[in-house]
Formats: structure tokens, sequence, C-alpha cells
């Protein structure tokens, strides 16, 4: 069936999509991640549609980290579409914050990725200093009565830091799913080992957390987070994990990571070397603000 917006503003969009003629018992509400902008569907529309179940888009204007959207305004706008039905509210990082914060409202059940809301100040972002924060305290929103689901790399310290300090004081039931070395898109590294769609179907279908082994040594993303945490105290280990990270599977990030460890370590004849050899792959693209920092050092770009 054709989408119907059921609330639309300058910094905010709120998009139905109906599975067939008839509602379904469960509806799922995703929003929108902090790339995003407005748009009527977006992070998992397709997949919960492949479900057969009806589903809202929330959508926020880039950059505003959904601070255009009361919860007011939320509730107002889907509680007559969710009323009498299973409620699941799912999203990923800013996402994630955002099922969160406005899942209360309509008491829903909440399944919540490496949460975050980087204008949060005790992160001390500088780079959203000047970002008005309207929202209220999480622990100080309407509350969901069911527990939600929490999976994110604990050994994050920005993460760990946003769920035991927002997260935690206002649902201190929560069910925590850690996935050491997971990363910040614990998400995507769940859906790369075929873990995440069963475990997600586990939590939207039975509100089970599903056992599973998380991805562990001999994957790309556990060696380059685990060389990321340790990056400082132990550089010579970090070079290591993240070779061996880029080998099995060359990614941009990563490679940067451990161009700006051997820049620390004073080793500009290596990265040199490393420059020269990913001049021809495409996965392997230095970030601007990095660029910029090697040229400063006299490296050839």
């Amino acid at each position: 069936m054709a989408a119907t917006t059921l609330a639309d503003h300058d910094d905010y969009r709120i998009t139905l999509h109906q599975h067939g003629e008839a509602l379904t018992d469960r509806i799922v509400i995703t929003f929108g991640g902090q790339p995003s902008d407005l748009a009527a569907e977006g992070f998992g529309t397709s997949f919960i549609k492949g479900l057969g179940y009806d589903t809202i888009y929330v959508a926020q204007r880039h950059g505003t980290q959904f601070q255009g959207l009361t919860v007011d305004t939320f509730f107002d706008a889907v509680a007559s579409t969710c009323a009498d039905r299973d409620v699941v509210c799912y999203g990923s990082s800013l996402g994630a914050y955002a099922a969160l914060y406005y899942g209360g409202s309509i008491d829903a059940r909440i399944i919540a990725g490496a949460p975050m809301l980087p204008a949060w100040r005790p992160l001390g972002h500088k780079k959203y200093a000047d970002l008005a924060i309207t929202h209220v305290n999480l622990a100080d929103t309407p509350l969901s009565s069911k527990s939600p689901v929490v999976i994110y790399d604990s050994m994050r310290k920005q993460d760990a830091q946003v769920v035991d300090e927002m997260v935690l004081p206002a649902y201190p039931s929560a069910r925590l799913v850690k996935v050491p070395h997971g990363g910040h898109t614990v998400l995507a590294t769940l859906s790369e080992a075929l873990i995440l769609k069963p475990l997600i179907i586990s939590i939207i279908e039975h509100d089970q957390v599903m056992s599973f082994d998380p991805p562990a040594e001999g994957t790309a993303t556990w060696h380059a987070e685990r060389a990321q945490t340790i990056a400082q105290s132990d550089p010579i280990t970090a070079i290591a994990e993240f070779e061996k990270s880029l080998t099995i599977k060359p990614k941009s990030q990563p490679f940067c990571q451990l161009l700006n460890v051997l820049v620390r370590q004073g080793d500009l004849t290596e990265v040199q070397k490393r420059i020269d050899a990913a001049r021809n792959q495409p996965t392997l693209k230095i970030v601007p603000h990095l660029k910029q920092k090697l040229e400063a050092l006299g490296l050839q770009m």
C-alpha cells in the first residue's frame, strides 16, 4: 500500500507503511540515524516490511539530532495508529537514542543498537556544542513498562558512557547485549556475521534475546576495534591488529587509524610506504583532514 504521512515538519517527518488492507497485530517504528535526512523511509523500513508488519519511519532533518521533535508531537502523530497493538521501537546509534526517548510515551518494546546522542553534553563533542538541546534527560521522559534491549560494544568508552549514564538510570532493568570489539556500528558487525537478522526477529516476534557467539578474533571489525582500544597504551600491538583487520577486509577507517598510529610513532617512512601501496586501492581512501595532516608533514599524497 502507499505510504501515509502522519506528520511533516521542517525538522521531522513521520510516515506509516501499511503492509496490507488489514492492520497487523504488531507494528514496528524505526528511526533515522545521524547521517540521515528527511525521508519517507530509511533504517529498517524494508526489513520490517519484509517480515510482514506495518511499520512507521521517523526521520529527522540532517544535523538536528531529533531536537526539533518533542515527545508530545511524536505521541500525537502515532498514538492512534499504535493503539491496541504490540509496538516495537527500533533504531541504531542516534536512531537507537530516539527509540528510547520516544518509545516510552507509547509503552513500546524497544531495541536500541549502540544508542548515541552525539550532542549530549557529557560526551564533550565540540563539533556539536552549538546544537541546542531541547530534550529532557531520558530518565525524565515517559518510560516504557517493558525492559529495552540494548546492543552495544561495552569496550567503546563513549558507547558505554551513554549506556551507563543515560540509559541505565532510566531503565535499570534494561537487557544489555554486550558485543566486545563490535564497534559503534555493532548492528552492521552482527549483520556481517549473519547474526543480526535472527537476533532482531527473535526479539520482535518472541521478546527473547537469543544466545549467540559474538564475532571474535578472526573478523575484521574485532581486530580493528581491539586495535583502536589499545592504540594509546600499546601502539605496537595495535599496529599488528590493524594489519590483521586490513588483511581480512581492506577498509578506509582502520587504514586511516593505522596511519595515525604510525605518525605518532614517528615512522614517516613506513607511513609513506603505506600511502604508496594504497594508491590504487579504492577501499583505502584517506579522509581529507588526515590527508592535510600528512601533507603538512611532507608526505607525498
